[in-house]
């Protein structure tokens, strides 16, 4: 998936994407500097991670 399938997904824009990159851990492959990209299965992962660091 792009940074741009990421941003239409979740409704947000790209500084968010970076932010999420930056300070939330999405790992996503760079293949040059305007194109990164992550796997279906990575993204997955990354939201679950995400879920497990929320406290009830």
């Amino acid at each position: 998936m792009s940074k741009q399938d990421l941003m239409d997904l979740y409704g947000v824009d790209r500084v968010t994407i970076e932010d999420w990159r930056r300070n939330k851990g999405l790992k996503m492959i760079e293949v040059s500097s305007h194109s990164k990209y992550i796997t279906r299965e990575e993204l997955l992962q990354w939201e679950d991670s995400l879920r497990n660091d929320v406290s009830i």
